[in-house]
């Protein structure tokens, strides 16, 4: 039965227990865990009525009610590989159902829901982003540091660079899954026009429009 919980994150294993029974079992190990989702999932250590046994029990579990299966709550830690991306399933080996009368039990999938990220945007393998630069560094040219997914690193701006112009950084981008290797990172570079000049600033640019102008 599948459980309407939040996204995040709780993995539901019952564990059971039975009235008239010798062998207790351990309550759930409580684990913080960073993505998980709910199960339900259990055997009870002893069902009102056991038919192949031949006989009747006159007072039976009351957590169970005779189904055979009680709930009990349990976190507990998954590993997430590198290059993950939305819907990606993870394979949890015996975590799933329990089997009916001590078979073996099931696995469990985990269906992983990615958060986006505030200045990366991811394409595949690839990720893209966005830098403001200033009109003196695109048209002079310039050495800017760049986020990544790795630490800060440098990008060489050309002389005479174009707003919206795309560099690349090769094997910057994300991990691929199940494989060597990365993707790239795409800079996109913005040119951040001044809201407010300086008369001396006024000046320079005008000297520069009229120069420009006579050289065309």
């Amino acid at each position: 039965m599948r459980s309407n919980a939040p996204n995040h994150v709780l993995l539901a294993k019952q564990l059971g227990s039975s009235r008239g029974q010798r062998e207790k079992l351990a309550p759930p190990a409580m684990v913080v865990a960073k993505s998980l989702i709910p199960r339900d999932f259990s055997l009870c250590a002893q069902p009102a009525l056991v038919v192949e046994a031949g006989f009747f029990i006159p007072h039976p579990c009351m957590e169970c009610r005779g189904t055979g299966k009680v709930k009990r709550l349990k976190k507990m830690p998954i590993k997430i590989p590198a290059g993950v991306d939305m819907g990606s399933r993870l394979k949890i080996a015996g975590e799933g159902g329990e089997g009916e009368r001590g078979g073996r039990p099931g696995d469990l999938y985990v269906v992983l829901h990615v958060e986006p990220h505030p200045f990366f945007e991811r394409q595949g393998d690839d990720i893209f982003c966005q830098i403001p630069i200033s009109f003196t560094q695109a048209a002079l040219g310039a050495e800017i540091e760049v986020p990544s997914l790795n630490g800060t690193k440098k990008l060489t701006i050309p002389p005479g660079t174009q707003s919206s112009q795309v560099f690349t950084l090769r094997g910057q981008g994300v991990p691929h899954l199940n494989g060597f290797g990365r993707g790239d990172q795409h800079v996109q570079v913005v040119i951040k026009v001044p809201a407010k000049l300086s008369k001396r600033q006024k000046e320079l640019l005008k000297e520069f429009a009229a120069l420009e102008e006579r050289e065309s």
